[in-house]
């Protein structure tokens, strides 16, 4: 009987070695498999059988050994933290990104930039004023504004671009965390049907492990694990997967006919991110690729019709409170009021007269609307042929003349609320044959080498004004007061400034720059904290060849040995049974 048993123990060894060979073959054959975590075999001692006593105590025989479990070398919160750091990772890289394809766009302060291109404008407004009759210094200024216009135009085309890249991008990654949320769910069901009998499906937890991770790139995840293995997952405090549930994301307009889309839960129709407080470290909530995407493109591309409370996340703090605007929709609002700024001030200091054929006659602005225009005035003709036509000499020419002028001056004070970018372009009067004779370089009592214009113009570029000296309106438009009876300040407008036009381009772009910097430390911050993490985990859960060679021989040597005592069990039963 004990020799039954003895080989019934010996017999236990062989099982646990071969399984612990397989064990061991199964981590050498996924060595370079993504996500794949080490396993490793548990084993005891079998039950022990009593045989006796001796001196009272228990004389025990051992029963061989016993293959307990097949398990993972891993660490559940070594993996919260790394999901946690590697979706602050991704908010910060996304942002990242986005400033560093604005500075790309702007090209500061290399190439055709609006800086270089303020410069030259400026020196044709110099060689202006020191001969602002000459046919060319007012050719070269014209055509200086015509280039920097274009340039304007073409960074807010390129800015507007990039948001349809990242609302691209929005949708795109909202189709893959649902995927992958299913994905999580079919390896739950996986999971819990393989596991039923007391077995570890290792397999199914890598993959679900992987695909929790990836997740964490787009969202900041909550998991947790029940009893029968299944995860689930809550997301900006809702539900996103449990055991009976998938809250699908699904996408809807940021507003009626609008092409940008932001997520929201299908299943109510409330927005997934409620961007009402500022996205910093000190709040926890900069977290998720997805929700940077957002924040970077914004509702919409900013125009004359968009507010600084559409751009503010906070709707009771400034823009310029640190994570609290969308970014493109802040940079082209903000270029927008240099813009028009710059527009109104230059039609406001050349409102003079023209000179050559237009000598007289009030001068025509530079910049003008596209589209909302007001009437413009009719302009008398030199042409007999031509219906607008007045004899000089007759005496309607004067009264004529006089209507134009007023007409010309009411226009160039009404049109400086539609000069915004997107809206504006050089006066197309000044463009034709001899329009260069229109533009109002000459003061009423001057001649036409008067520059006491075009002076005007170069010391208000020079002059500090105020900017973002923005207050509240009501549902009429009226400027809203206090019990004071002092304006109320738009509490979402930018800080209050004054700097002169050159300073003011000058700190946005050094806006933009700081806000680059301050992301890229941020993202090689992150980067060193994950593969912190990332190298904790490896060292934990990695496949290392040398050691599961080593682990290899152990078992193979196992196997022999127990294989031995096999043998030498079989050849004593033999002799036993047979030969005596």
């Amino acid at each position: 009987m004990s020799s039954i048993a003895s080989l019934g123990r010996a017999v236990s060894g062989l099982v646990a070695a071969q399984q612990g060979l397989e064990v061991t073959a199964h981590n050498i054959s996924n060595l370079n498999t993504a996500g794949y975590t080490r396993q490793q075999l548990l084993q005891s001692d079998s039950s022990y059988v009593s045989v006796g006593k001796n001196g009272g105590y228990s004389m025990l025989i051992g029963n061989g050994v016993d293959c307990v479990e097949i398990r993972q070398i891993r660490d559940d919160f070594t993996d919260k933290r790394f999901r946690t750091e590697n979706s602050v990772l991704s908010y910060y890289q996304v942002q990242s990104d986005a400033i560093s394809e604005i500075e790309t766009i702007l090209n500061e302060p290399y190439g055709n930039s609006i800086s270089s291109l303020l410069d030259s404008f400026w020196g044709q407004a110099q060689k202006l004023a020191m001969n602002p009759s000459g046919v060319e210094e007012r050719m070269t200024f014209i055509q200086s504004a015509v280039v920097l216009l274009d340039r304007v135009e073409q960074i807010q085309d390129s800015l507007h671009t990039y948001q349809d890249y990242l609302n691209n991008q929005v949708i795109s990654a909202v189709g893959t965390i649902n995927d992958l949320v299913l994905g999580i769910r079919e390896a739950n069901q996986l999971i819990a049907a393989a596991e039923i009998n007391g077995d570890n499906a290792n397999d199914y937890r890598d993959a679900r492990n992987l695909m929790l991770d990836e997740l964490s790139t787009y969202l900041d995840i909550t998991c947790y694990e029940d009893a029968l293995g299944q995860v689930s997952i809550h997301v900006e405090g809702r539900v996103l997967l449990d055991e009976h549930f998938v809250n699908t994301i699904g996408l809807q307009q940021t507003e009626p006919m609008s092409p940008y889309m932001n997520p929201i839960w299908e299943n109510t129709g409330e927005e997934v991110f409620r961007l009402t407080t500022a996205v910093t470290s000190t709040s926890g909530n900069d977290t998720g690729g997805l929700k940077a995407m957002i924040i970077a493109r914004g509702l919409s591309p900013a125009d004359a019709t968009t507010s600084w409370s559409d751009i503010t996340l906070n709707d009771y703090q400034s823009v310029d409170v640190a994570g609290n605007s969308y970014t493109i929709p802040e940079i082209q609002k903000k270029l927008d009021t240099f813009m028009t700024e710059l527009a109104t001030m230059i039609n406001e200091s050349l409102d003079g007269y023209g000179i050559g054929i237009a000598e007289g006659s009030a001068g025509v602005p530079l910049f003008i609307p596209i589209t909302n225009i007001p009437a413009y005035p009719t302009a008398i003709s030199d042409d007999p042929n031509d219906e607008n036509y007045i004899d000089p000499d007759s005496p309607e020419y004067a009264v004529a003349l006089a209507t134009y002028n007023a007409e010309m001056e009411n226009y160039r004070e009404s049109i400086g609320a539609y000069l915004t970018t997107g809206n504006i372009q050089v006066n197309p009067e000044l463009l034709a044959d001899a329009g260069y004779n229109k533009l109002g370089t000459v003061s009423q009592d001057g001649d036409i080498s008067d520059s006491s214009k075009v002076e005007d113009m170069l010391a208000s570029w020079g002059d500090d004004r105020d900017w973002y000296e923005t207050y509240l309106v009501d549902d009429d438009g009226n400027i809203m007061y206090d019990e004071n009876g002092d304006p109320i300040k738009d509490p979402n407008a930018p800080i209050l400034k004054s700097v002169n036009f050159a300073d003011f381009y000058a700190e946005l772009v050094a806006e933009i720059g700081q806000s680059g910097s301050n992301y890229s430390a941020k993202v090689s911050e992150k980067y060193v904290i994950l593969d912190s993490i990332t190298n904790e985990r490896w060292s934990m859960s990695a496949v290392s060849q040398d050691e599961e060679l080593a682990t290899l021989m152990k078992y193979q040597y196992a196997y022999q040995a127990a294989a031995r005592v096999v043998n030498i069990l079989d050849g004593m039963m033999d002799t036993i049974i047979n030969h005596m």
